[in-house]
């Protein structure tokens, strides 16, 4: 693949692994400094964003932003994974709290799949996210680092091949230049 394409991949990975462990580290603040562990329980629809849970999910949105990082440096594809759950799980929750606040007749202003201002945005956003994880996933499948080691192919000369009998092994190394 050619180096900058490669570069364009990645470079959206390492974009949505620092933005997501600074956005973890300030949600996760924000709710610890903001927010009581106590909430109603009219209040409830909020879980996401609010108290223990809210600082819960921060701590594992860290925990996936720091696993995409690591991904991303060794090009290892097992490590790009727990992103792609995380997000399809998080868009899930704001599913359900669209749900529960239309049930309990709360504006259309304050939900996500029903605002025809935000809906587009979001869609956008979960598309570009999840292509670009795709896309990481099948770059590092298709077309890896080269690994460290001794990649030194010992070609015959004259002198050995007139030593040697035509297409035989020379120790442990295969005659790879034909007479």
């Amino acid at each position: 693949m050619e180096r900058y394409l490669r570069f364009y991949i990645k470079f959206h990975g390492y974009i949505l692994a620092i933005g997501t462990i600074f956005g973890a580290l300030f949600m996760a603040f924000i709710l610890f400094t903001n927010s009581d562990f106590h909430f109603p329980l009219e209040e409830f629809y909020d879980f996401r964003f609010m108290g223990s849970s809210g600082i819960l999910f921060g701590i594992i949105w860290l925990g996936v932003g720091i696993s995409l990082l690591y991904g991303l440096i060794k090009e290892v594809k097992i490590f790009i994974f727990p992103f792609a759950v995380m997000y399809m799980l998080d868009l899930f929750l704001l599913f359900l709290r669209d749900i529960i606040l239309i049930w309990q007749n709360k504006p259309w202003f304050e939900m996500v799949f029903v605002n025809p201002f935000v809906i587009p945005l979001t869609l956008f956003v979960t598309l570009h996210v999840m292509l670009s994880i795709v896309a990481l996933g099948k770059l590092f499948e298709h077309d890896p680092l080269a690994q460290p080691g001794t990649n030194f192919v010992r070609f015959k000369t004259d002198e050995q091949r007139s030593n040697s009998i035509s297409g035989a092994d020379v120790g442990d190394e295969v005659s790879l230049v034909a007479e």
